[in-house]
């Protein structure tokens, strides 16, 4: 009887903490108070041991949060726009006059909105309030719709400490405003944002009780600097490991690279993609994607922006190179023979030195094959160069391409690596071994996509996605046979393929080399073949 008596005294203990919070924090700001009653178990999806229930609790108790249901909360659906305006123009209108009338009519959040632009909470509406808000976006709407009284700071968060934003960021300002009063702490112990990941309604319900009540505000400690261990953290992500390939899809070289932006873009070498037909990158997760092409590049210097297919990326922050002295502390990550994303430190062994004519950054942590083309870090995780040399016999002394030089290379125009590399004004690029053979891949600009060899018929075909030829009908079939009738091959003959498609037979007598030309289905997919016999 007395356990079960203590165990009753437990469970009212329990059941009592979870509707203390709000009432008993006694520190929110403005006219904002207590106007909801909030009971245990209220929402069947909120269990008093989860870390958000306090949030929860108080973000009901102020009038600022709902249910997604009549008993539920839905803590882990992510938070639509139309849900976050309505919640920061709540925080905003009880802060200032207590309440929060306003009549939902049709569409249902067209009330939150005119008073969102009215207070200046938003520069223009939304386009789609049923999709989901960003935790950048959300953090500007909270920290627009209280003033800066409000806000007041408890944490010093000098520019850089959030590792993946910066004041100079179009949101950077209000981020770090609410890092500061302590609204925000980070997703991770490095105090990393994610702004452009999608919110839950449970990251919600803390930014806001946080917001609304300075008694939930969170003290934090972020430094500028960081260890090696945490560069690795918030940088390696970012960083790739790279394969190029010659036209017979022999592996031609290995490199290093970054992205530079969520949407593929990328730096690295011009070396490690210099004279390839295609290439392609690895993560550290082993995930592969293939090199679009090249944006921009500067042959003296060492530099290129390729365009990865694909989208969604970390990507490192770009730093300023102009300011490193001797003695700057800085890290490197690259994949040395093929060791991906391996971590070495250093320092700056000279501001800046010339090198054929060309300035780069000398510096001491160490960078081996396979290195080229991967980042040099400061001490805030900032790209501030691209490693490019070693010197022989130099044991530590490493070069690198100034960041800086990076801002004059293009992001736009991605110009496959097959036509990069091989075409040319009025210039043909043969098969090697079969000239004078046009290479249709470096015709159209497309890699190939298979390459068969039979080696007793001695016939070599190759391959190219039709998905992957850009080029109309007229310049992809008829441009290449006029352009075999330029070197010599005239039409033979003709013949239907087992996958049922015409091929053509063209020869040319004064090399005595013969190919066919025509479409067929590889591996389930429409290829165009040259066939070289």
């Amino acid at each position: 009887m007395k356990k079960r008596f203590i165990s009753i005294i437990i469970v009212i203990i329990m059941a009592a903490a979870v509707i203390v919070p709000a009432q008993a924090a006694g520190t929110a700001t403005g006219n904002i108070k207590v106007s909801n009653t909030y009971t245990c178990g209220q929402f069947k999806d909120v269990e008093i041991s989860d870390w958000f229930s306090m949030y929860v609790q108080a973000g009901y108790e102020y009038g600022l949060l709902s249910g997604k249901t009549g008993d539920t909360f839905a803590p882990f659906d992510k938070l639509t726009v139309g849900e976050a305006v309505k919640i920061a123009v709540c925080l905003s209108s009880i802060y200032n006059t207590g309440k929060a009338d306003f009549n939902e009519g049709s569409p249902w959040y067209k009330s939150y909105e005119a008073y969102a632009l009215k207070k200046g909470m938003l520069d223009e509406p939304f386009k789609d309030y049923a999709t989901y808000i960003t935790r950048e976006q959300f953090a500007q709407l909270i920290a627009g719709a209280l003033p800066e009284e409000a806000l007041n700071a408890i944490n010093d968060v000098p520019n850089g400490a959030v590792p993946d934003v910066l004041l100079s960021d179009s949101f950077g300002p209000s981020v770090y405003e609410l890092y500061e009063a302590g609204v925000l702490a980070g997703s991770d112990r490095l105090g990393t944002f994610r702004p452009y990941g999608l919110l839950s309604r449970a990251e919600a319900a803390a930014m806001v009780a946080r917001a609304a009540d300075a008694g939930f505000r969170k003290s934090l400690n972020l430094s500028a600097k960081l260890s090696g261990e945490q560069i690795y953290e918030k940088c390696a992500s970012a960083v790739f490991y790279l394969e190029r390939y010659d036209m017979d899809g022999a592996l031609m070289g290995i490199g290093s690279g970054f992205f530079i932006s969520r949407d593929g873009l990328a730096l690295t070498n011009y070396h490690v993609i210099d004279g390839a037909a295609k290439a392609i990158i690895m993560m550290a997760d082993g995930t592969i994607y293939d090199v679009k092409g090249v944006c921009g590049f500067d042959k003296e210097r060492d530099l290129a922006i390729l365009q990865i297919d694909g989208s969604g990326f970390d990507y490192l922050r770009l730093g300023d190179s102009d300011v490193l002295t001797v003695g700057d502390r800085v890290y490197s990550i690259g994949s040395p023979f093929g060791m991906l994303n391996s971590l070495s430190d250093g320092i700056v062994s000279n501001a800046g030195q010339d090198v054929n004519d060309a300035e780069f950054i000398p510096f001491s942590a160490p960078i081996s094959q396979g290195s080229g083309g991967g980042p040099v870090l400061d001490t805030r995780g900032q790209v501030v160069g691209v490693t490019c040399l070693t010197a022989s016999h130099g044991q530590t002394l490493n070069f690198a391409v100034p960041i800086n030089v990076a801002e004059s290379l293009s992001r736009t125009g991605c110009v496959p690596l097959i036509t990069l590399n091989f075409s040319g004004e009025g210039r043909t690029i043969f098969y090697a071994g079969y000239y004078p053979v046009p290479d249709y891949g470096v015709y159209v600009g497309t890699a190939p996509y298979k390459l068969e060899t039979d080696a007793a018929r001695e016939v070599k075909t190759y391959f190219y996605k039709t998905s992957e030829i850009t080029k109309s009908d007229d310049i992809a079939v008829e441009g290449y046979i006029s352009l075999l009738a330029e070197k010599g091959f005239a039409w033979q003959s003709s013949y239907t393929n087992d996958a049922g498609y015409t091929v053509n037979v063209y020869k040319n007598d004064e090399f005595g080399i013969s190919i066919h030309f025509g479409l067929d289905s590889v591996d389930g997919v429409e290829c165009r073949f040259v066939a070289l016999y």
